[in-house]
């Protein structure tokens, strides 16, 4: 087991750098810009310490409920527990709402799903967003949304500087560091936060790849930041992906292919016994080769629907799939990483929504992990959807998440009762017709 050593609220303590001004300046892609580069010291600030910090490039008023937004650089933990970094976005509201003398700050982890940092959310939300085809509201509208409740948003790239999309250990300490670096800043006269961090309270939310940034860092939690648990009222997590390895069971040879493709390449950036094992048995030849796999490098979840839809991720391996099963480092993360509630049981309550016909993640897995939470009382309240599946979901289950979201923060939401499972109908979605 590993411990960590950290004494209580540390990195309130230690000195923030000065907030350097990007008005004007260019927004360049994270791989372009220098100011995505590890501060030289990384490895002597302890977790949530900020290193860097700026107001965002450009024009960041791309949210109309927003007052300012900022770039902060903070010191993290890695997946195989290695001195890290990570970047989060905290973009301040017009104005503040006050539940009882608190404020509430949101860690909204998107689902960026990807093993380039240039489809991280600090770089890609403050660009126009980009249309969908889905009928689905954009990552923009939903913080639009937040902003406009009166929340503070942060919103980290929890894949850290290697895009390590599928290591949800590295995106859980990623998700509780931004909380810190963000708490570290109350109290700073150049910033619009509440006077001290006990004037704050904060909550998480997530969907599909994001849900595994934000359950993970609520398993985390209990041990990894204890000092959080004062202002912790709540993670709401929606169309949970509680076994990512079951679904290459279920999604191989669909339409949602390319997500285990970007599964893969992303654990291969965090571990690179993955990486030399899966490189050595990938194809030299014929049309699902190592070339066409290793273009996932640069492609997101929707890039990878349209360049991977429909194949058999064996078909690019030599051995087909004895290749993935034959190697020890992916066997020994299956767990690791990827089956959710290995890590402990979350000491905050949370909200669980997912529909009972998800396609991409079955809804097994799902009732059992929150029958094994039932086991050490965690407060859950968990819908289960009749209608609709995995895409559909994120839309009829995007008002019951966010008002859940509100009842925590204003202590209205009772969080004694242990686990409450109920099947819901909510059928909102409108799918468009093409």
């Amino acid at each position: 087991m590993v411990r960590y050593i950290r004494s209580s609220n540390s990195n309130m303590a230690s000195p923030i750098p000065e907030i350097t001004s990007s008005a004007g300046s260019n927004h360049l892609l994270p791989t372009k810009d220098p100011w995505y580069t590890a501060p030289p010291n990384l490895e002597s600030s302890t977790p949530g310490t900020i290193l860097r910090i700026r107001t965002v490039p450009g024009d960041p008023t791309i949210f109309k409920n927003s007052a300012a937004a900022y770039h902060i650089l903070y010191r993290t933990i890695g997946s195989r527990y290695q001195p890290t970094w990570a970047v989060t976005s905290l973009i301040i509201p017009k104005k503040a709402s006050e539940f009882s003398g608190y404020n509430a700050l949101l860690s909204y982890q998107i689902a960026y799903n990807t093993p380039t940092i240039n489809w991280g959310p600090s770089y890609r939300i403050f660009q126009p967003p980009l249309s969908n085809n889905y009928g689905i509201p954009t990552d923009h509208e939903k913080i639009d949304i937040m902003l406009g409740r009166g929340w503070f948003v942060t919103t980290p790239d929890f894949e850290g500087p290697r895009a390590a999309f599928g290591a949800t250990v590295q995106a859980g300490h990623s998700t509780l560091d931004g909380i810190r670096a963000v708490l570290s800043l109350t109290g700073h006269s150049g910033i619009s936060l509440p006077s001290n961090a006990d004037k704050l309270k904060y909550a998480m939310w997530g969907y599909s790849g994001g849900s595994l940034a934000s359950e993970k860092a609520a398993e985390l939690q209990v041990q990894y930041a204890p000092e959080l648990a004062t202002g912790f009222v709540g993670a709401a997590v929606g169309g949970l992906v509680s076994n990512l390895g079951a679904m290459y069971t279920i999604t191989n040879k669909t339409p949602y292919t390319g997500n285990l493709i970007l599964v893969l390449l992303g654990v291969m950036n965090e571990y690179p016994e993955i990486d030399a094992h899966l490189r050595s048995r990938l194809k030299s030849e014929g049309p699902h080769n190592a070339t066409a796999f290793l273009k996932g490098r640069d492609m997101d979840s929707l890039l990878a629907f349209h360049a991977f839809g429909g194949h058999d991720i064996y078909d690019y391996f030599v051995g087909g799939q004895a290749d993935l099963e034959s190697c020890q480092a992916l066997r020994k993360i299956e767990k690791i990483e990827w089956l959710l509630g290995y890590h402990g049981a979350p000491g905050i309550p949370l909200f669980v929504y997912k529909a009972i016909g998800d396609e991409m993640t079955p809804i097994a897995d799902t009732d059992a992990h929150i029958e094994h939470y039932k086991r050490f009382n965690v407060s859950v309240r968990y819908d289960r959807n009749t209608a609709g599946g995995h895409v559909a979901e994120i839309v009829n289950g995007q008002d019951r998440a966010i008002e859940w979201l509100a009842s925590v923060f204003d202590g209205t939401y009772d969080t004694t009762k242990g686990v409450r499972t109920q099947d819901v109908t909510v059928d909102v979605y409108k799918p468009p017709s093409f």
